[in-house]
């Protein structure tokens, strides 16, 4: 089932007292991500109901985690460098 952009989401939710959060989604990468993690990790992620609209998911609470900034990389020139041989696999 095909959903408008505006109808695409995704739910994460927990109890204090619990050690697993579960997340619903209807938005497909999100789908195509959390399937990824089900098959590499089939002890931490599981499927656990499926609807013509979207997923849901089980996982341990504390791999749900909120960051405050986009995370950036500073380099040096040699690191760059290095990079840039590592690349054109000269190095």
């Amino acid at each position: 089932m095909k959903l408008l952009k505006c109808e695409q989401e995704v739910h994460i939710s927990f109890c204090a007292d619990e050690t697993t959060a579960t997340l619903y989604t209807s938005y497909p990468a999100w789908i195509r991500k959390m399937d990824k993690l089900v098959e590499k990790n089939p002890q931490d992620f599981q499927c656990i109901a499926q609807t013509a609209a979207g997923k849901t998911y089980a996982m341990p609470r504390n791999f749900v985690s909120i960051r405050t900034k986009e995370r950036t990389v500073t380099l040096t020139e040699e690191q760059k460098a290095q990079a840039t041989k590592r690349l054109h696999g000269t190095g």
